[in-house]
């Protein structure tokens, strides 16, 4: 007589399956927690980095166009430890018909950032005055009140007129080639928002409705986050806007969110750069 043959799992073959699959998935949970854990890091490392690699590329872009020496007066308005104030070059046109008066006639063409906007831009006008020396040539201050399209550069081309506060005299000798850069007055500065993190923040003057809201640019960052120090072109700290030959830019910035540090406990990572400019004409 054959012997029946059950099958099924005895109660100790259940308990040692179950501490086993419960081995196993701990493992796993502890594998995918700790990849979490460094993915969120190298993220917000990745976030932090590209923070302080915009304030190093933008701020010093702009600040290497200044010209702190200039007889009319500095492109630096105003300037403080965590703020400064300053003319920013927009877009750059040419003169297509010597200049006299208020009105300055100039080609279409365009290089920069955006076009004229008489709203935002005044404009600086290269005056060559005797054209057989270079003591003498200077960049003529203007604002500008009004652009009108027309055709009145040679032999009828596209033309742009400005109308300007300044006035041209012949002995100027604003010819045609001549350079006309636009610039508008911006404002950098570290601000707190509603929730009371720190960030480095842009204003722009506008003629109609003065200072817009301030913008976020890069942030947030720790502490005193931002800090600007202003040399002149013997190397020593001045206060004299028509002295800075040098700025130094230094950002702190920290991780949007906490992370697990790499000594233990949670926190927010916090590097920092500095970054030296030096301005145009004034070294």
């Amino acid at each position: 007589m054959l012997r029946e043959i059950r099958g099924g799992f005895t109660l100790v073959e259940l308990l040692l399956s179950l501490v086993l699959m419960g081995i196993v998935s701990a493992a796993i949970y502890q594998m995918l927690a700790n990849n979490q854990r460094v993915y969120r890091q190298q993220t917000q490392r990745v976030q932090l980095n590209d923070n302080l690699r915009s304030a190093v590329a933008v701020l010093p872009a702009e600040f290497r166009e200044l010209n702190a020496s200039d007889p009319a007066g500095s492109d630096i308005i105003a300037m403080g430890d965590s703020a400064i104030t300053y003319k920013v070059m927009r877009n750059l046109y040419f003169v297509c018909a010597q200049a006299t008066g208020n009105t300055v006639y100039l080609d279409t063409a365009v290089i920069g950032l955006r076009a004229l906007d008489t709203d935002l831009d005044s404009v600086l006008i290269f005056a060559d005055s005797a054209t057989n020396s270079t003591t003498d040539d200077r960049w003529i201050h203007a604002n500008v009140s009004a652009v009108a399209a027309g055709n009145n550069c040679p032999l009828g081309a596209p033309s742009l007129r400005l109308t300007i506060s300044a006035n041209i005299d012949a002995q100027d000798s604003v010819l045609a080639g001549s350079p006309v850069r636009a610039f508008e007055v911006v404002e950098a500065r570290s601000y707190s928002d509603a929730s009371g993190v720190l960030w480095l923040g842009g204003r722009r003057w506008s003629k109609s409705a003065n200072w817009s809201t301030l913008q976020p640019l890069v942030g947030p960052l720790e502490g005193r986050g931002l800090r600007f120090a202003y040399y002149n072109r013997f190397g020593a700290v001045t206060t004299d806007r028509a002295e800075v030959a040098r700025i130094a830019i230094t950002v702190k910035s920290r991780t949007t969110e906490p992370v697990q540090l790499s000594g233990g406990g949670i926190g927010y990572v916090v590097d920092s750069m500095v970054t030296q400019v030096a301005l145009r004409n004034n070294r």
